[in-house]
């Protein structure tokens, strides 16, 4: 997160926020997605090359998580990730939310149903969420970046622990 804004912020961050010099050249394309908030700062929101294939049809994560972050009051902040059916099937959609503290408790199942009617209207009718989790916190890395992987493989571990019984 950046505390401050770039000096000429104006002319750095193009409208593919790309950096650029001066003189419009570019200097660096690095692929991630970043948002601006109100107060001026930066949320590096994740990779815009992270994608999921969800029945055939490949999406970013990204976009769900937009989609899913606006669907309830309660949600802070969500999480999608994608893992491989156990039957070969399509990938089945996870979401995983972290709450604000003083929606500390809501039904994980009426999460989903909403969630679901979010991503129905506004991206694709043909994704299913399969699951959602409701987390204190997400793993993320020194520069505040979710790290995806690690969700990834807690919800498959999980996955896989449910299936044995």
């Amino acid at each position: 997160m950046i505390a401050e804004s770039y000096p000429l912020h104006a002319l750095c961050l193009g409208s593919n926020l790309t950096v650029a010099h001066q003189d419009e050249t570019k200097l660096r394309r690095h692929g991630d997605i970043i948002q601006r908030t109100v107060g001026g700062y930066y949320l590096v929101q994740g990779r815009a090359d992270d994608t999921m294939n969800l029945g055939g049809i490949k999406t970013s994560s990204l976009e769900i998580e937009r989609v899913c972050n606006r669907a309830d009051e309660s949600v802070l902040e969500t999480a999608a990730v994608s893992i491989k059916s156990s039957n070969g099937g399509p990938e089945q959609l996870v979401i995983l939310a972290v709450l604000n503290k003083r929606s500390a408790e809501c039904d994980p199942n009426l999460l989903k149903a909403k969630f679901q009617r979010a991503i129905q209207k506004n991206l694709n009718p043909l994704f299913k969420v399969s699951f959602v989790k409701v987390v204190p916190e997400f793993p993320r890395t020194a520069s505040n970046k979710l790290l995806r992987r690690v969700l990834r493989d807690q919800v498959k571990q999980e996955f896989s622990t449910c299936s044995k019984l």
